[in-house]
């Protein structure tokens, strides 16, 4: 049996036989490498998803598995890693997605993973393309998990997050805060215990919300707006694009200029690559300011207020995504995109 229908099949009995019980629905996201399929193992108390030590993703579709733990009802969704060493950044984004659209009636919350250790750029560019695919609904909804927590060793966990001004404003603002899983105990009863926690504070993120998850609803809405600055983005592009074949239309093409031609195509196509993944993440980081929770000049260095931060996602959360809030969301995402935009011109436009 494969390990869909065996996650089908597993889910339909758990359902049968606790149907007066709603499952808590967790989706685990974060970059390759940040131990979210192990983290999904360490919840449910057995190998239900696929873990090896490999330089390349494993992870390349969601996967659902679920399980009782304690009496508790648990439906676990494991995602392909960003950053993915197999698929381009559209599909991974396209596969995270479904996490959402295929799962109804949606997610309890999302754990976000991250390792104790140095703050990266892929970190900080994996929390903005998670800001960019669940638009600024999504902190209502968020944790932080943070994996391999004995690396801290006597360092405590808010030591940590001071060092870093981005990483510490992404936990506030998550409405979950975080917890740690610590890899190295590796006797059943302080894993059993540190499941316990983790659950004990996804049940008290559901009782904020009154019962609510992320639904369809709210990811169509943050895809909308994504869309739509993708496209005005896009759409710049391809008026400079038709602008420059017509002044290269012309010109000849002698074997030498052909092969440099195939050069630059190959460098152009590298080129494009990172150009969609800063697209992505700037799409993510406009999107927060346009929607007030970051301001312009925060998560770059300077200094975060946590108070402040909480908030704005607070005073975000309370009220429905208006239209005046949409089109300061798009208008942010529009104007951090097009500048990743005039960044790369001279490469999109050969």
């Amino acid at each position: 049996m494969s390990s869909e229908n065996a996650a089908s099949h597993e889910a339909s009995d758990a359902s049968s036989s606790t149907s007066e019980v709603e499952p808590l629905r967790m989706v685990l996201l974060g970059r390759t490498g940040s131990g979210r399929s192990s983290s999904g193992n360490t919840i449910l108390g057995r190998t239900a998803f696929w873990v090896e030590v490999s330089p390349c993703s494993v992870t390349t579709r969601c996967r659902r598995q679920t399980g009782t733990v304690d009496g508790h009802s648990l439906s676990v969704i494991d995602t392909p890693g960003f950053f993915h060493t197999h698929l381009c950044p559209q599909e991974v984004m396209a596969e995270v997605g479904q996490c959402v659209s295929l799962y109804s009636p949606g997610p309890h919350v999302f754990l976000v993973t991250l390792q104790i250790s140095r703050f990266t750029q892929e970190e900080r560019e994996t929390l903005e393309w998670i800001k960019a695919r669940f638009g600024p609904e999504v902190f209502r909804f968020s944790m932080v998990l943070f994996t391999w927590g004995d690396q801290l060793q006597s360092k405590s966990i808010e030591d940590f997050l001071e060092e870093s001004p981005e990483l510490s404003e992404f936990v506030s603002s998550c409405h979950g805060g975080h917890h740690i899983f610590d890899n190295s105990r590796q006797d059943e009863t302080t894993e059993h215990s540190q499941v316990m926690q983790l659950i004990r504070k996804v049940e008290k993120i559901v009782e904020k919300n009154g019962g609510s998850y992320y639904s369809n609803e709210m990811f169509k809405e943050a895809e909308s707006a994504i869309k739509e600055a993708q496209e005005r983005i896009l759409g710049e592009r391809g008026h400079m694009v038709e602008s420059l074949q017509k002044e290269t239309e012309d010109k000849e093409r002698t074997p030498a200029t052909e092969r440099m031609r195939r050069e630059e195509e190959e460098a152009r196509k590298r080129e494009e690559k990172l150009f969609w993944c800063e697209l992505v993440t700037a799409l993510g980081r406009g999107a927060a300011e346009g929607a007030g929770i970051m301001g312009k000049d925060e998560g770059k260095g300077k200094p975060v207020k946590k108070v402040k931060v909480v908030e704005k996602a607070a005073a975000l959360a309370a009220s429905p995504l208006s239209i005046k809030s949409a089109v300061k969301v798009v208008g942010g995402a529009v104007r951090e995109g097009s500048k990743v935009l005039y960044k790369h011109k001279k490469t999109l436009l050969h």
